[in-house]
């Protein structure tokens, strides 16, 4: 069962990391990627490509038109409000993006196990990842929350025991595990602190 969820954790790490680029790259079509229509509801717009060359949707673009309705549609900006990725080529969109009005990744979803539900969340101000929720159970229901703080890792919250609180706390600097808070009594607020050598390497602290 370790071995299992280690293999589990691994492959979501990846994951992350190859949906983590620069948000300016985000929105970027690859060089194979070819339209395959335009579809127009009401105020909105969805560009589909295939990326893989099989005819299908692979891309999603959601676009809206912004601007005063009286205006002709085509005079009017358009802006990039979503974008849906299927990773695995089975139909069903494995990421999915939301932007600002600046063209900006807000918050990030990701389908970690390709079962159709999204377990990893990425928020985003001004560019720069400050939070991140992770489904480890896949269960659809966050087991670790991630706070970073100029793009290190500040604060990390786990659901230990599958109830859906988070009990216990980790605390970092610079990079380093310094604190573990406890909450035994279940009331959302840690009873017990444990100090931490900050000569010991943050484990599992990355990311």
């Amino acid at each position: 069962m370790r071995k299992t969820l280690t293999a589990v954790t691994a492959a979501a790490a990846a994951l992350i990391g190859a949906c983590s680029s620069a948000p300016e790259e985000k929105a970027g079509k690859s060089p194979e990627a070819s339209m395959l229509g335009l579809e127009v509801r009401g105020d909105a717009e969805v560009e589909k490509f295939d990326l893989n060359g099989d005819k299908s949707a692979d891309d999603w673009r959601y676009y809206i038109r912004k601007g005063d309705k009286d205006t002709p549609r085509d005079q009017r900006p358009r802006l990039l409000a979503r974008q849906d990725l299927d990773l695995n080529f089975d139909g069903t969109p494995d990421v999915r993006r939301h932007f600002n009005e600046q063209g900006t990744v807000v918050r990030e979803e990701m389908d970690l196990d390709f079962d159709g539900q999204f377990d990893a969340i990425d928020y985003y101000s001004d560019g720069a990842l400050f939070r991140r929720d992770l489904a480890l159970n896949f269960a659809g229901t966050p087991s670790i929350i991630k706070f970073y703080n100029e793009a290190q890792l500040a604060r990390k919250e786990r659901d230990t025991n599958g109830d859906g609180k988070m009990d216990t706390i980790e605390y970092y600097e610079g990079g380093k595990l310094i604190r573990i808070g406890e909450d035994r009594d279940g009331d959302g607020k840690p009873d017990v602190y444990t100090e931490v050598d900050q000569d010991e390497p943050a484990a599992g602290g990355g990311g």
